[in-house]
């Protein structure tokens, strides 16, 4: 599917559906996609196979048809979340499981991170919380001036968009990853931030640390860990999933940085990845990028 047409014509016009329909149609034109991505399937195929060697390769092709039908979904919600602004509205369309360890957490004054994976409709999280009242701001590698990672051209000014609505939705700073880190530490302040265990990428000045992952030993960029240690932040990690009665944010119990160093935060946080992505592996965004966290 032309990208033009897909962010220009096919999404936006599909918002004004009612939503089960919109989600239905996105789903299938998430299907549809799968005949220009067959390259791209039989990796995550090849890696999750990697991962689950006792599943059948059909039970693994049929994970990887629901991804691409999920990252169809996740693409429309861009849309719907402009005019989903109600409190009933979201929480029909979102649910918060265990708020309490993150709201808490705040009325006891403490600066609070979110924190979660590339996993399911991730986003989501955000604008439920602030149909509660809670504003939120991350930090995110889009979104710069300049397209320094080479996507084409109609997905770089679809991601510019797609973040300035959501940090209209949120309500909380968006920063830019690179940038002087000293705002995230008066943002931490009036607002949660939400940080996600990335992929490494090289000259990450923030170093990184060798954890079990998925049966192999993989590394994970420290930036999470570092911010939350100088700030004297709380981590309460978050996952949200999706099933057929829509969206679940579910979070846990809140991670004493203090008490810990930066690799074992980094090792509780990968470890409560691995436990959803083993339990969902049809959710998790990143199985292309495996063989990169696996390298040495």
């Amino acid at each position: 599917m032309n990208l033009s047409f897909k962010y220009r014509v096919l999404l936006p016009l599909l918002a004004h559906f009612p939503q089960n329909i919109a989600y239905r149609l996105a789903s299938f034109s998430g299907r549809l996609s799968l005949a220009q991505h067959t390259a791209a399937k039989a990796t995550i195929i090849e890696q999750m196979q990697r991962v689950f060697p006792e599943k059948q390769e059909a039970e693994l092709a049929k994970m990887a048809d629901y991804f691409f039908c999920m990252t169809a979904r996740e693409a429309l919600d861009t849309w719907f979340f402009r005019t989903c602004k109600t409190q009933g509205q979201v929480d029909d369309f979102i649910q918060l499981e265990n708020f309490n360890y993150m709201t808490e957490a705040r009325q006891a004054g403490r600066r609070v991170i979110i924190s979660s994976g590339h996993f399911g409709r991730f986003w989501m999280a955000g604008v439920g919380m602030r149909a509660q009242g809670v504003s939120v701001g991350t930090i995110t590698r889009d979104g710069g001036k300049t397209n320094e990672h080479g996507l084409p051209e109609a997905e770089y000014q679809y991601r510019l968009k797609k973040l300035a609505w959501l940090q209209a939705c949120f309500g909380g700073p968006f920063l830019i990853e690179g940038d002087l880190i000293r705002p995230i530490y008066r943002a931490l302040d009036e607002h949660v931030m939400a940080l996600f265990i990335d992929v490494p990428y090289t000259g990450d000045k923030n170093g990184c640390v060798n954890l079990p992952f998925l049966g192999k030993e993989a590394r994970f960029p420290l930036g999470p860990a570092k911010i939350a240690k100088s700030s004297k932040a709380l981590i309460v990690p978050f996952y949200v999933f999706e099933s057929r009665g829509g969206l679940c944010a579910k979070f846990y119990p809140a991670i004493d940085t203090e008490l810990l160093n930066e690799q074992e935060i980094m090792s509780h946080l990968v470890s409560l990845l691995e436990v959803q992505i083993r339990a969902f592996p049809e959710q998790w965004w990143l199985w292309q990028a495996l063989p990169l966290m696996w390298r040495q």
